[in-house]
């Protein structure tokens, strides 16, 4: 049975080893037997400890998947997940979609899985189709009450029109950003991911959804997806069994909506703190410098260890600047 992508860590698990270029020039090998502090400290260390030259990953086969979708309601969603995924070492991928319409937001999500079929030959790689008609859909749907209710009716019927269909793993994952990209010069779409323990996923549900009416915030996407306990990162993420709420907001580049946009932010970085949960650092600097510190283990020591293998700070960035 090949490693799964489901029911696991987040992608550090992943890294076998990789070289390093560090502060002084010199190319390190590192892994999590020879340099495992600096091992630690450059994965989801955003380039501060020196630049990666390559990389040596864990890989899975490129299998067959037979899908499975389920139109369930949002407050039900880990009692559905424990039962059509939780524990199965065959099911290859599994993800949620939670609606965001406004005549019934965040009331109803669609759980897919995806099945090994050991018993369907492998099928050749193609094109993604229906490429522009899915991009008129989702796109559509920004800043239009009318084309978020109609892209999730559309959503749901196809949902079970996919149930039962097969795919190959490379194809599944075969998604050009061209379905889903911003084009509009005026606008920018924006990412947030907080990761949740399993006992208040339906609790953060109700937040949010208390929470997103109260802003002009365009939500356009959520997603849902299970990552086990991290060992790897220092600055890691799941310290435990999470649940990750992917969302993606559609924003003016006005500076009443950046203004915005920060508010809603620490509003919600403060409900996953109060859930004992954490948010992903990668996307907008808009926590503040007192947010990170609760939320991420060991701050002070990773600033630190920074000015140890980096002492005369050669490797920078706003991240850098706005936390040390």
């Amino acid at each position: 049975m090949p490693w799964l992508a489901t029911n696991s860590p987040p992608i550090a698990s992943t890294v076998e080893s990789f070289r390093l270029i560090n502060a002084d020039g010199e190319t390190i090998h590192c892994s999590r037997d020879e340099n495992s502090e600096l091992f630690s400290l450059v994965l989801g260390g955003y380039g501060l400890f020196g630049v990666i030259l390559d990389v040596k990953l864990k890989v899975v086969d490129n299998i067959m998947y037979k899908v499975q979708q389920y139109v369930i309601k949002s407050d039900d969603y880990i009692k559905e997940f424990n039962q059509f995924v939780k524990g199965k070492t065959d099911v290859g991928m599994a993800y949620g979609r939670i609606n965001i319409n406004p005549d019934n937001f965040m009331e109803e999500a669609i759980l897919s899985t995806f099945t090994v079929d050991n018993n369907t030959a492998l099928q050749p790689l193609h094109k993604s189709t229906y490429t522009s008609i899915r991009r008129t859909v989702f796109r559509s749907s920004a800043n239009s009450q009318y084309g978020k209710n109609l892209r999730w009716k559309t959503e749901k019927l196809a949902s079970s029109q996919l149930t039962g269909k097969k795919f190959s793993r490379n194809q599944l994952l075969n998604e050009g950003v061209e379905v889903f990209q911003n084009t509009d010069t005026a606008y920018t779409d924006i990412l947030h991911e907080y990761f949740i323990p399993k006992d208040s996923v339906i609790h953060f549900i109700t937040e949010v959804k208390k929470i997103m009416p109260t802003y002009r915030g365009d939500l356009l996407n959520i997603t849902i997806r299970n990552v086990k306990r991290d060992d790897d990162t220092f600055l890691c993420y799941a310290n435990e069994e999470v649940f990750g709420f992917v969302m993606l907001f559609n924003q003016s580049k006005d500076t009443r909506s950046e203004a915005e946009m920060r508010s809603l932010t620490q509003k919600l970085i403060d409900v996953a703190i109060s859930l004992k949960g954490t948010y992903y650092l990668p996307y907008r600097l808009h926590a503040t410098k007192e947010q990170m510190y609760r939320v991420y283990p060991h701050p002070k020591e990773f600033f630190l260890l920074k000015k140890k293998y980096d002492h005369n700070e050669i490797m920078q960035n706003r991240f850098y600047d706005t936390y040390k």
